[in-house]
């Protein structure tokens, strides 16, 4: 799996790193365990404005490929976790989605075989 981390706006601490890799990176490795297609992620973290100082100012976009399949999440947050943990959750449904319309696809193309 290849996978590339880009700041906005911020410079990329070695603690934000860390986090990203424990929340996203595992997490995607998790949930894609046993696909031989190439998988890419790409997210980016930053800050929406340099000049703002209150709210939702903090933002983390998840990009991941699966093959010819774009999956994508993002997320406005207070703090820059915040950002990072709803874009967890997000590119988690986006990916059980994913995986649950292929299984059908699958399926309903056995249930076409069988029938014949």
């Amino acid at each position: 799996m290849k996978v590339s981390l880009k700041g906005t706006n911020i410079a990329l601490l070695e603690s934000t790193r860390e986090y990203v890799d424990r929340k996203l990176v595992r997490m995607v490795e998790k949930l894609l365990a046993r696909d031989e297609e190439p998988i890419a992620l790409d997210i980016e973290v930053g800050k929406t404005t340099r000049h703002h100082r209150a709210g939702k100012i903090f933002r983390a976009e998840a990009n991941l490929s699966v093959g010819w399949t774009l999956l994508r999440a993002e997320a406005l947050g207070e703090t820059l976790n915040e950002a990072i943990d709803l874009v967890e959750e997000e590119l988690t449904r986006e990916i059980k989605k994913f995986k649950e319309k292929r299984r059908t696809m699958l399926l309903k193309g056995a249930r076409k075989i069988k029938g014949k």
